[in-house]
């Protein structure tokens, strides 16, 4: 878009903040006020995937004490009762893809200003099934990670594919979500370095848990996990 068409644009249809409705600056989504106030995750949280805990002293929450969940480190933005999970429904049910742009430039902000999990040798998605992605027209964890990639220099790649066509796991009780998945993802290329796996949403962690497994399946020696928003 010229400038002159971005005035008239602007002119013409005053941008509005994807949360309040207020008017913004320079087509910006968010107003200035929504931006600071994007909420981060608070209180006594599992070490290892950031579930609320009951109490101070735990550092590991009951899934990641008592059983191998694939990943080394699970992280997010911030709580998806909130802007956050406002901006993840805009992108991935409103098809609003200028929010991918702003989720992957506060994604790579917070691994370059964080380092939560050190040094990364290659970025991933958590794919979706062939009918699934027809379906929508994209896939959001895969735009989020070639956002992330180029912004924080480490290339991104198809590592994983989904063989196996599964109930979505919203409507399955978090008991069945693991079995939902198994044997759901298949790997594309092995490898050895350290893998960051993008997603959207970290709910019960059985998705990107199912994922983590295959990855090291293939070799790949850590994945740690990075999404938008916590359930």
């Amino acid at each position: 878009m010229t400038r002159v068409a971005e005035g008239l644009a602007s002119v013409l249809f005053p941008p509005r903040c994807l949360l309040c409705g207020e008017g913004t600056e320079r087509l910006a989504l968010l107003c200035e006020r929504c931006t600071q106030e994007l909420p981060s995750l608070d209180g006594t949280r599992c070490h290892r995937c950031q579930e609320p805990l009951p109490e101070e002293g735990l550092d590991l929450c009951r899934a990641c004490g008592t059983r191998d969940r694939g990943f080394d480190l699970a992280r997010s933005l911030g709580p998806y009762a909130s802007g956050w999970g406002r901006l993840v429904r805009a992108l991935k049910f409103d098809g609003e893809r200028a929010v991918a742009r702003l989720l992957c430039a506060r994604l790579a902000a917070y691994l370059t200003d964080e380092e939560p999990f050190g040094t990364i040798d290659v970025v991933t998605y958590v794919p979706m099934s062939r009918s699934d992605r027809r379906k929508r027209g994209f896939n959001q964890a895969h735009l989020l990670a070639q956002g992330i990639g180029r912004r924080i220099g480490i290339p991104a790649r198809r590592l994983l594919l989904k063989v196996r066509e599964t109930p979505p796991q919203a409507a399955l009780p978090a008991s069945e979500r693991r079995e939902n998945l198994r044997g759901a993802f298949h790997l594309i290329r092995s490898g050895r370095g350290k893998v960051l796996l993008i997603d959207d949403i970290f709910t019960t962690g059985s998705t990107v848990e199912a994922c983590a497994h295959t990855l090291k399946s293939g070799g790949h020696k850590e994945v740690f996990v990075l999404t938008v928003a916590r359930a």
